[in-house]
């Protein structure tokens, strides 16, 4: 059976118009052919996305710090893509206020290998807020945490240096009246502390702040804390000359002291361990004369004063 196919369609084709629409179809055929060889979906996850500030400013809030973008591509396109060859960035230099700003973010913000096509950036835009950088002084602040035993306390305390060097964003450093070092562990100390490379305390409300040094040197001088006891009317003794036969008269013959020393010992002492005396030894003249008063103690104590300092003695044979 012979098909006919009818005259006038085919004469169409073979008109201009004919082969402009005959083109046309092809080229559609020709695209959707591409587009399926090109149309390889990959989505790279978490790329860094890089911000560069204006000279002497930082970067004080952003709403992302990694971004995804789906790639389109042929395999060759998308086979050396990965996330260390994709380079993710914004230009914010000319952003001179510490007014929050958004980006759009698109394919000009990717730098990636290949000829591959962007398709999206998940998310879309980027919330940014820039702020001065400057720099200031600020004193270190030793931390300490527990107490000393009883009986002890801190007598001095020196940081090496003393100060140190804070740079980052205006509105954080200029609110910093100090820096404080780690927390010192005071429990069970009963001796002075020289410790080196202590650092310096930077948490989450000093971010984007950097330290300069970031540890200092601590000497602690830890001494055995003192009380004090008043005694009244002791008697004063004498020491008499070796080999002579005299006798001394006092004028006061009793004194008050007041002892030094630890808690624990101060407060066990009664009066008779303390003995009061004038050493009158080394004494070869019969006048009055006056000499100050000494005291023997238990050990661990000592005599803060005496009331008086001096008693008259007189030596008579």
């Amino acid at each position: 059976m012979n098909l006919k196919i009818p005259r006038k369609p085919l004469e169409f084709l073979d008109t201009r118009n004919g082969i402009r629409l005959m083109s046309f179809l092809a080229a559609i055929a020709v695209w959707y052919a591409i587009r399926a060889a090109t149309s390889n979906p990959t989505l790279v996850t978490d790329i860094p996305l890089a911000i560069q500030p204006p000279p002497d400013w930082t970067i004080v809030d952003r709403s992302t710090r990694t971004i995804d973008v789906a790639f389109m591509g042929t395999r060759e396109d998308l086979r050396y893509l990965n996330r260390e060859l994709i380079k993710a960035t914004v230009d914010a230099r000319t952003h001179t206020d510490s007014q929050g700003f958004t980006v759009t973010l698109s394919a000009a913000n990717i730098n990636a290998p290949g000829n591959a096509r962007i398709e999206f950036i998940r998310p879309a835009t980027l919330f940014i807020r820039l702020d001065r950088e400057i720099t200031k002084q600020v004193p270190v602040k030793v931390e300490t945490q527990n107490l000393l035993l009883d009986g002890y306390e801190i007598e001095k305390t020196a940081v090496t240096p003393a100060t140190v060097q804070l740079s980052g964003p205006a509105q954080i450093v200029e609110g910093l009246d100090a820096i404080s070092t780690m927390p010192i562990d005071l429990d069970g100390r009963i001796r002075s502390i020289n410790k080196r490379r202590i650092a310096l305390m930077a948490g989450d409300e000093l971010a984007g702040v950097t330290l300069d040094p970031t540890a200092v040197t601590l000497d602690m001088i830890i001494v055995e804390r003192s009380v004090s006891l008043r005694f009244t009317d002791l008697p004063i003794l004498t020491l008499l000359p070796a080999g002579r036969n005299v006798r001394a008269d006092l004028e006061p013959s009793v004194a008050n002291v007041t002892i030094k020393g630890r808690p624990k010992l101060v407060n066990a002492l009664v009066a008779e361990e303390i003995r009061l005396f004038v050493d009158a030894g080394d004494v070869e003249t019969t006048g009055p004369m006056r000499l100050p008063i000494q005291a023997v103690l238990p050990s661990g104590l000592a005599v803060l004063r005496t009331d008086p300092a001096t008693v008259t003695i007189e030596l008579k044979e």
